[in-house]
């Protein structure tokens, strides 16, 4: 069982990964690399976990909470967009006007991936009762889209 204090160590690194995983071009990043001449160099990057850990904002269970929530809201209104965008937007058009009126689902994911990373950002630059502010907002608003899409606009509730 872990301790309380090294989950919450966790989640924030757990949450990076997940979203460099979405990012545009990171299934390209997975591909098997051609065989190199001799002379070539090759230069690999590594980070230990436990420098990771150290380099972890201390965030109380709340803003974990928060973020957690702002982070699954995210995701199930990206999965709702970049369905519809799979349908060519028949019958719809994207609100956002960061997004334009009918993005592509490459557009979905690099948006989705800023967003999470500028709010969570932002929150981390803001002191504790601001960033519980901060991040309650992002939760209401992200709540309220889906909200929207899904009874008001009949998009289906999927995560894909």
């Amino acid at each position: 069982m872990h301790e309380r204090g090294d989950m919450k160590r966790a989640v924030l690194p757990f949450a990076a990964t997940v979203l460099v995983a979405l990012a545009p071009g990171a299934a390209v990043a997975q591909r098997a690399l051609p065989p190199t001449s001799p002379g070539a160099v090759a230069v690999r990057w590594s980070l230990p976990m436990s420098h990771v850990r150290r380099q972890v904002p201390s965030w109380s269970a709340t803003d974990l909470s928060l973020a957690g929530g702002f982070l699954t809201l995210l995701w199930v209104d990206a999965s709702q967009t970049r369905s519809l965008a799979r349908k060519n937007w028949r019958g719809f058009s994207e609100a956002n006007p960061l997004l334009g009126r009918k993005p592509s689902e490459g557009q979905v994911n690099t948006y989705t991936a800023l967003a999470a990373v500028t709010t969570l950002g932002i929150a981390q630059a803001l002191q504790p009762k601001a960033r519980r502010w901060w991040l309650g907002a992002a939760v209401a608003l992200q709540a309220f889209t889906v909200y929207h899409s899904t009874a008001h606009l009949g998009v289906s509730f999927s995560v894909r």
